[in-house]
């Protein structure tokens, strides 16, 4: 089966040229709306209107509408969230231009990723498939008080379906470009009435990776996706639901790939490589030649169990979380057809938490009767985790031919956490929230090298074993909500941030392995507007806020000569991030939408001095374009009674961004600049009845751009993005 490009362009963009948009769909003015959203993104129930912070949030209509079916597809549609990275296992998330690129168990995410309340600790498990999801709520600025563990930045919250209460199926089949296929299906409903309930969720997609490798055919930055969830949900009695979650991913498939640009006076140059050998390069950044073929394999595997107890005027909720992870990739470290030097990635982890929190039914008795809501609870959390990265030399290297460097690193994390927050309704229009959480963390390591002749990149044998560190906080909070009426919401909020500090990934010296780098910490403060108008027709959010933030982590690749070149992490001293954001929805008549958005970011470093004598201070964060705007539209034009046709397109634009820090007083690589791009997706959908079908396509204008680079000392390496993707759906519902 096959598709014209030209067609497929044409049927996409007539949907563009509708009046159309879809989007998170936030709740209109009164509790009856269809498009009114639940979230528990404050660990209760509340309508999203209603909560006092910048919260960007898609149910599952809005989900399915857009396609979305991962962490990264939904960053182009929240206003100020940047999701790139160098492949499935190592993700980078910014929100405000607060992120990391870092991917290792010596390091956390600024960017908090949680799955039904289990916090998902190791960043190569981040990104996958999200099927069968529920909503996700993304939360901007520093989550301190209910979420914790590192969410400085702020927290993604992914909510999967529930069981039914009566039986239903759903089945998809896809089918695209690049020979993308992706067969989904889920069976749902009672096993003994209301008391056991259960749902299964299976996909496997599978894609032809969309670079070519041209000296072996192969097809780097492929997809071989398998993922399952096995849901129960156990009511024993009125007072008490169980819901036990279990969850499986298998990814097999071809791993990320670079591309080699070489340096600013010589674009035949590679890390390590001997200077009598030229790389070749092709005119197409997605046909390129390799020695090596790259290769990725993961599991993952994990449970959620969460008990809630209604105890009478307060409910005890329990949250137990476990997740396995191991996946190695292998990869042309060079991204040249000279076999310089490759690179084998092995990591394998194992965390367990705990979570209980006693939390206040509104209007009951231990709520005063209305005068308080509060939450109080503990978190305790461990991880376990191991990585070593192997590197082996060709016959084009400067190093002796089948030689190889192993660095390795065994990592134990233990963080205890105790937190509560509390609402006064001081009258019937204004609220007022404090909170705060301790979070006490304890890491250690054993950080080693494996040297073969003495020579870079690990130029001797070592091995070091850290003490435990211990990294501690206390971070307040407190919100001012007024609201005149139920459609309008006026806060002002200050809350501060914490993020762990940690060990440096892969070191290639003892004195590396013992450098241990300064927590994070932010002082937040926002004011914000939410507001329903017109009767419900229009909804306008705005946000101004104002971020003072102090040991920003760094990671830097450092030239330290002999081509020893470790990415360090050190702490940039003091930033400022001060910044806007405007959501606007229309929903001028029946099925038909608008939603803009607009983020305004001013990103800086106040004070960082680098090494090599780089000053820093002064110049943007990285990956925070200063402007940012989302546009979407939907429309749904009735067929019949029981037919429709629904048009629907995504647009997104981000000015120019930084991928590396830019030293202010050192000749500028404009390479290490993103130019701004525009993104646009579009879908026409077909419903009769419980059948659907329809045509779909990603970066319709098939822009070329960066997902993300890797600044080695005289080599660059771009990472592509997919280019245009497009393919047709069907499906079903009962």
């Amino acid at each position: 089966m096959t598709f014209s490009k030209a067609t497929m362009r044409l049927l996409l963009l007539s949907a563009v040229a509708m009046p159309t948009v879809a989007v998170a769909q936030e709740p209109a003015a009164d509790s009856a709306s269809a498009n009114e959203i639940i979230v528990t993104a404050q660990r209760r129930g509340e309508r999203l209107q209603d909560i006092p912070a910048t919260i960007s949030a898609m149910d599952s209509k809005a989900l399915a509408a857009a396609g979305v079916s991962d962490i990264q597809s939904v960053g182009p549609r929240v206003p100020g969230f940047y999701t790139g990275g160098f492949g499935t296992a190592r993700p980078q998330l910014y929100i405000r231009g607060i992120g990391t690129r870092q991917f290792d168990p010596g390091s956390e995410s600024s960017v908090g990723v949680f799955v039904d309340e289990s916090y998902l600790g190791r960043s190569g498990g981040v990104l996958g498939s999200m099927r069968d999801v529920e909503r996700i709520e993304v939360l901007k600025g520093p989550q301190g008080t209910l979420y914790g563990r590192n969410t400085i930045g702020g927290a993604v919250n992914v909510i999967t379906k529930a069981p039914t209460s009566e039986f239903s199926a759903e089945a998809e089949a896809t089918y695209g470009n690049y020979n993308y296929t992706d067969f989904f299906g889920v069976v749902s409903g009672p096993i003994a009435g209301e008391a056991l309930k259960a749902r299964l969720a299976v996909w496997k997609a599978d894609r032809r990776g969309y670079m070519t490798n041209l000296a072996t055919g192969a097809h780097p930055q492929g997809l071989d996706q398998f993922g399952a969830r096995l849901r129960f949900e156990i009511n024993p009695s009125d007072n008490i639901k169980i819901d036990l979650i279990g969850d499986i991913m298998r990814d097999n498939g071809r791993s990320f790939q670079g591309v080699s640009v070489g340096s600013v006076a010589d674009t035949t140059n590679t890390l390590l490589g001997d200077n009598e050998f030229d790389p070749t390069f092709s005119d197409d950044p997605y046909k390129q030649s390799y020695d090596v073929d790259p290769e990725f394999d993961r599991n993952i595997d994990a449970f959620t169990g969460k008990v809630d107890i209604n105890l009478g005027g307060a409910s005890l909720v329990s949250v137990t979380s476990y997740r396995k992870l191991k996946y190695a990739d292998l990869r042309d470290f060079d991204n040249t057809d000279l076999d310089v030097i490759s690179q084998e990635t092995a990591e394998r982890s194992k965390q367990w938490s705990q979570e209980l929190r006693l939390v206040s039914d509104p209007g009951g008795s231990l709520s005063l009767n209305g005068v308080v809501d509060w939450i109080i609870g503990a978190y305790y959390y461990h991880d376990k985790s191991f990585h070593a990265d192997t590197f082996r030399y060709g016959p084009n290297s400067v190093r002796d031919a089948d030689a190889e460097d192993t660095t390795y690193g065994y990592y134990k994390t233990k963080s205890l956490a105790f937190f509560g927050q509390a609402t006064f309704h001081l009258n019937d229009i204004a609220d007022l929230t404090f909170g705060a959480r301790y979070t006490e963390d304890k890491k250690q390591s054993l950080l080693g090298g494996i040297d073969n002749d003495g020579k870079s990149l690990v130029a001797a044998d070592f091995e070091v074993d850290n003490k435990t560190m211990k990294f501690t906080s206390f971070d307040p909070k407190v919100t001012l909500s007024v609201k005149p009426n139920r459609n309008v919401n006026i806060y002002a909020s200050y809350s501060q941030g914490f993020k762990s500090g940690g060990y440096q990934y892969t070191p290639l010296t003892a004195a590396q392995a013992a450098s241990v780098y300064d927590p994070e910490e932010i002082d937040a403060y926002e004011v914000g507007v939410k507001a329903v108008l017109a009767g419900g027709l229009a909804r306008v959010n705005g946000a101004l806020y104002y971020y003072d933030y102090k040991n920003l982590q760094v990671s830097t690749i450092v030239d330290l000569g002999g081509g020893n070149t470790p990415s360090l992490i050190d702490n940039a001293g003091t930033s400022e991030i001060k910044g806007g954001e405007l959501e606007v929805t229309l929903e001028p008549a029946e099925g038909l939408m608008f939603n803009a958005t607009y983020a305004y970011t001013d990103a800086k470093y106040e004070s960082y001095l680098g090494s090599a004598g780089a000053d820093y201070s002064g110049s943007r964060l990285v990956r925070a374009p200063k402007h940012s705007i989302n546009l979407s539209g939907q429309y749904e034009l009735p067929l019949s009674e029981e037919s429709s046709l629904t048009f629907r397109a995504d647009l997104s634009y981000m000015t120019k961004f930084n991928h590396e820090p830019i030293a202010v007083n050192k000749p500028v690589d404009d390479r290490l600049i993103e130019d701004g791009y525009t993104l646009l997706n579009g879908r026409i959908t077909y419903d009769h009845g419980p059948f659907y079908g329809s045509i779909w396509g990603k970066n319709i204008t098939d822009k070329l751009y960066r997902r993300s680079v890797l600044a080695l000392p005289g080599q660059l390496v771009n990472y592509y993005a997919e280019p245009a993707t497009y393919g047709v759906t069907v499906g079903f519902r009962y």
